[in-house]
């Protein structure tokens, strides 16, 4: 199934590919490849890790459940969009 979340992150990591190899070479898109894949990873099967993972609650640090899939994809999608967020930063403190 290809849904719009994957869609939608796909073509933002082809475009990182895309800028990288422009701007570095294949040794760039090779750098870039294995953080693509765990944000990638973590947005497209968000469910299957969220059966998978334990969520810490509590100051104790108590495991109280499985971490909610959204919670999952969330965290796929900062990692995703973090360069993203640091070029605009970086571009706005240059103009």
């Amino acid at each position: 199934m290809f849904d719009r979340q994957r869609l939608i992150s796909s073509l933002i990591a082809l475009g990182y590919l895309s800028a990288m190899w422009r701007h570095k070479g294949w040794d760039g898109v090779i750098a870039l490849i294995i953080p693509l894949i765990v944000a990638l990873g973590l947005i497209w099967y968000a469910g299957t890790i969220s059966r998978n993972s334990k969520l810490f609650s509590g100051w104790r640090g108590r495991i109280t459940g499985p971490t909610p899939p959204a919670a999952v994809r969330a965290l796929g999608w900062m990692l995703l969009l973090l360069p993203l967020a640091v070029i605009a930063i970086q571009w706005l403190r240059a103009a």
